[in-house]
């Protein structure tokens, strides 16, 4: 009989270490996509956020630069009607029912004609403070006829004229330019009516003769309400 030689005999290869190491390889893997899937994630929401940001951002701008009206839309009136003021007719004759109902009622209705496209250099300042006017803590709205307009108060109101709207093309014609009266028919100007009947005219610059410049106006009127 042979004998084996021991040196011959294969001794059995250990798996357990092998299999141990496919599966810590297995697992780190699985983490590692797991990892990279996260963070796609967050990468798309991030992406969305800013895509949306940039979306809303542009539609608010679409809608602002849009409106025509840099106040409350009730608050615009119509040369025609101004006219109508200047020639004493009827205050019944009046179409804006806040500007009917305002001047038989308040001492003081001012009138502030502008522009939304000229910038002229005149211009800004006077619209500063009417901003200031109306952002007061007086501010309130009135109802009339089913019509509601903003006041200043209980004796102050400002209405506006948009001069770019071709409603309000003749406006230069109505302003009073003589002696006592506005500078200039330019932007901005202002109307005071006192008490429904003393009309003052103020323009866009000060000149010896005339009355003050329409800032300086709408300034003293901000000071009298603080």
């Amino acid at each position: 009989m042979a004998r084996i030689n021991k040196k011959d005999v294969k001794k059995p290869v250990k798996q357990e270490k092998v299999e141990k190491n496919l599966s810590g390889i297995k697992e780190e893997s699985e983490k590692g996509e797991l990892f990279f899937k996260i963070v796609l994630i967050i990468m798309a929401v991030a992406m969305v956020s800013v895509v949306l940001y940039f979306v809303i951002d542009a539609i608010i701008s679409s809608g602002r630069d849009n409106d025509p009206f840099r106040y409350e839309e009730s608050n615009y009136v119509l040369v025609d009607d101004i006219t109508k003021i200047s020639n004493r007719e009827n205050f019944e004759n009046l179409t804006h029912k806040g500007l009917k109902y305002t001047l038989d009622r308040y001492a003081n209705v001012y009138i502030l004609f502008y522009s939304e496209k000229d910038t002229n250099s005149w211009q800004p300042g006077a619209l500063d403070v009417a901003d200031d006017i109306m952002a007061l803590d007086t501010v309130k709205k009135v109802k009339f006829d089913d019509f509601e307009f903003t006041v200043i108060n209980d004796e102050y109101v400002l209405f506006f004229v948009n001069v770019d709207d071709q409603a309000n093309e003749s406006w230069q014609a109505v302003v009073d330019i003589t002696d006592g009266q506005a500078s200039r028919a330019t932007i901005p100007v202002l109307l005071h009516v006192f008490n429904g009947e003393d009309l003052n005219w103020y323009g866009p610059f000060d000149q010896v003769g005339q009355n003050k410049r329409a800032e300086d106006k709408l300034t003293d009127v901000l000071n009298e309400l603080n």
